[in-house]
């Protein structure tokens, strides 16, 4: 039927009359339709023609233009402009007739019908009525909006998506990324291998990409542990490789439907593009950076700045119909889709958890990932396998819209809480790793300095060009091999070739950032460099009864002022200042000690009046998701599969719920570090009441002014 419908708009002619009674069938099961009577070309001429229809089969508009027939009140005539007619209207009457069709059906021998293909085919149908359903007529509960979002536009559209039903269409021969047996792979997943097709091939080699690679994925984690020297690309291609996986899995799933239908084939090429691009916008040091002040240094930003430049090789690369054949706007609109405030649409937002959710490609990759290369075992207890068999894509109607998102039938649910607590354990024990938070809180003590040196906006401005030149060659935007993150050692009179663990491209913006950061910025590269790390003197904690109030004020202090990083320079300042004035006159007898001596009293005294000793570091907060982990309850799971209007009852996880809400409290610490030269010395001539009185006396003082 659908075959014979789409003969007639190759054409160029509608019928107009579709419904049942003109649907025959040949001895052999053969549908043929008849009766061509108020059939129509299209685009000829601009007069009036007549027109007709059947009452319950007749589109909305052309029913506009009708009036009941004397003989039977069901039969429709009228006169419409040829111009006005639309291919749509027939679409319309076939989703009736096929909505009839199921329904007897139903009543008279549901069984060669399995529930999914009735579920596929109720869908189907409700996306043929052009966005005109009723209450009725809402397949899988989508809200009346969405089958207006994604009704079809052609009768081809529904032939591939029956294709799609019946195993005529083949996605693999389509998308041969998702092509798992292909023979040309590269072997950069920890999953498995991934297929490296031709155009995969060519985007890697465009200096964009293959900047990313020139820069560790983790920074400088490799000063606590030397394994972590994997790559920005390394992750980009793994979560490509995850991404094709969780594709085929909801193309697979063998309960909701709506994944496999309305994606096409653009849809996932571009979903696959989004994940091999969705950090292309990264540099050496990224996450520092964008921890110490959001705005300014935001890799997300730098990515769609780089997709969207005018004269960007990287979306001819993109763009060009021998490739991908996706506009670059498209893969900018997934990765700035947003499912919890409707932004974007269905396709979009739903392609956007699969790289950025609660159980999305991207952590897979990265926890997975991290856990081999630095030898731990959190990330790699995940039962990926199971996972895959269990995808689903959740939904329910949200403000008479359709909320959609990556979620998991409830089988699926221990391994996927299993990617939350692995991220916990990731985090508790390498992310926030005391030594790499002093690491971090010593570049973003850098990062401020240079900030406070651009006094006005003229300055600024010259500091931001500066900055996007440096992480972003023009070779990079041109498709040019220029060289990345040259070295100011001459500058700095540092040779490179002095010996040191940290790798090229991150010592390269390390060199960067000291050059414009003044003397703090040159003395923490030089112990950065000798891995000589500042010293925690006092930890705080909300799990300890005497901390919670100074804990609570500066963890509110941090959250008011995340894009305040004046503030939080200041807090500082006035803080060491009042160590000093403390070392100076201390409150109470400092004990007897070898390391408090007169020497290292004076020394902590003159270099706290001219130097950063002192650092104070929070953890910021790390949603893992803005997208809660929900599932398919089991009971309502077994329900749909024998009812195809159901949607299955949704419930979120409360081990996901609980880890996100509690991640900072239960984990983050706040920590106080000195100076490794005088670290030492503090701890021992300072109480932890005197300093943390002079913590509360510091933050007081910022926010009073």
């Amino acid at each position: 039927m659908l075959s014979a419908v789409q003969y007639l708009h190759e054409q160029g002619t509608i019928h107009m009359d579709l419904k049942p009674g003109n649907i025959l069938v040949t001895p052999s099961c053969t549908p043929v339709i008849s009766d061509l009577g108020f059939a129509k070309q299209l685009r000829i001429g601009g007069d009036f023609t007549l027109i007709g229809g059947t009452e319950g089969y007749i589109h909305p508009d052309a029913r506009k233009l009708v009036e009941e027939a004397k003989s039977d009140p069901n039969r429709l005539r009228g006169e419409a402009l040829r111009t006005t007619l639309q291919e749509a209207w027939d679409l319309f009457s076939l989703g009736k007739t096929f909505l009839k069709l199921l329904e007897v059906i139903v009543e008279q021998n549901p069984k060669p019908l399995t529930p999914y293909v009735r579920r596929y085919l109720k869908l189907l149908s409700c996306r043929l009525l052009d966005g005109h359903n009723t209450d009725n007529e809402r397949a899988l509960g989508l809200s009346l909006s969405t089958f207006k979002e994604i009704k079809y536009e052609s009768v081809l559209q529904a032939t591939t998506d029956l294709e799609k039903l019946t195993g005529i269409y083949n996605l693999e021969s389509r998308i041969p990324e998702l092509n798992l047996h292909v023979q040309d792979t590269i072997q950069a997943s920890t999953l498995a291998t991934t297929p490296f097709t031709n155009r995969v091939r060519d985007l890697l080699g465009h200096p964009a990409l293959m900047r990313l690679g020139t820069f560790t994925q983790l920074g400088l984690l490799n000063l606590i542990y030397p394994t972590a020297t994997h790559t920005r690309l390394e992750h980009a291609i793994g979560t490509f490789s995850a991404l094709c996986r969780y594709i085929l899995a909801l193309y697979n799933d063998p309960l909701n439907p709506l994944f496999r239908q309305i994606m096409r084939e653009e849809d996932l090429r571009a979903a696959l593009l989004s994940a091999l691009l969705h950090d292309v916008g990264h540099y050496p040091l990224a996450h520092d950076f964008e921890e110490a002040e959001p705005t300014l240094f935001s890799h997300e930003q730098i990515g769609y700045e780089l997709l969207n430049h005018e004269r960007s090789s990287l979306s001819t690369s993109i763009e060009k119909t021998d490739g991908w054949a996706v506009p670059v706007a498209r893969v900018v609109a997934i990765l700035q889709a947003d499912p919890r405030l409707m932004k974007g649409s269905l396709k979009d937002r739903i392609l956007h958890t699969l790289i950025n959710g609660p159980i999305d490609a991207d952590k897979i990759d990265y926890l997975m990932r991290d856990s081999v290369r630095l030898g731990l075992s959190y990330g790699k207890g995940t039962d990926l396998e199971r996972l895959l068999r269990t995808l689903t894509i959740v939904f329910r109607e949200q403000d008479g819209q359709t909320y959609a998102a990556l979620g998991i039938h409830e089988k699926g649910k221990v391994p996927a809480e299993a990617i939350a607590f692995a991220r916990y354990a990731m985090f508790g024990q390498v992310y926030w790793h005391h030594a790499y938070r002093a690491i971090k809180a010593m570049l973003q003590r850098m990062i401020w300095e240079m900030l406070a040196h651009a006094k006005d906006e003229k300055a600024r401005k010259q500091f931001r060009d500066a900055f996007r030149k440096f992480v972003i060659p023009n070779g990079s935007v041109k498709g040019e091999q220029d060289k990345l993150f040259p070295l100011t050692e001459i500058a700095l009179g540092n040779p490179i070739n002095e010996v040191s663990q940290i790798q090229y491209g991150d010592l390269s913006m390390l060199y960067w950032l000291a050059n414009r950061s003044g003397k703090v910025g040159m003395e923490f590269l030089e112990l950065l460099r000798a891995r000589k790390l500042f010293k925690r003197v006092l930890v705080l904690s909300s799990e300890k009864f005497q901390d919670k109030t100074l804990w609570s004020n500066l963890l509110e202090f941090y959250r008011t002022n995340k894009r305040g990083w004046k503030k939080k320079l200041k807090l500082q300042e006035v803080f060491q200042q009042r160590i000093v004035e403390l070392v100076e006159s201390p409150p109470e007898p400092p004990p007897h000690t070898a390391v408090i001596t007169p020497d290292a009293r004076n020394s902590f005294i003159v270099e706290g009046r001219s130097k950063a000793l002192l650092l104070i570091d929070i953890p910021p907060e790390r949603k893992g998701s803005d997208t809660p982990l929900e599932f398919v309850i089991e009971e309502d799971r077994r329900r749909v599969k024998s009812d195809e209007m159901r949607t299955g009852t949704l419930e979120q996880s409360i081990l996901w719920k609980a880890l996100q809400e509690s991640f900072q409290e239960s984990i983050g610490k706040l920590r106080v570090f000195c100076h490794p030269d005088h670290a030492e010395f503090l701890s021992a001539y300072l109480s932890r009441p005197v300093i943390e009185n002079a913590l509360s006396h510091a933050l007081d003082k910022v926010e009073t002014e």
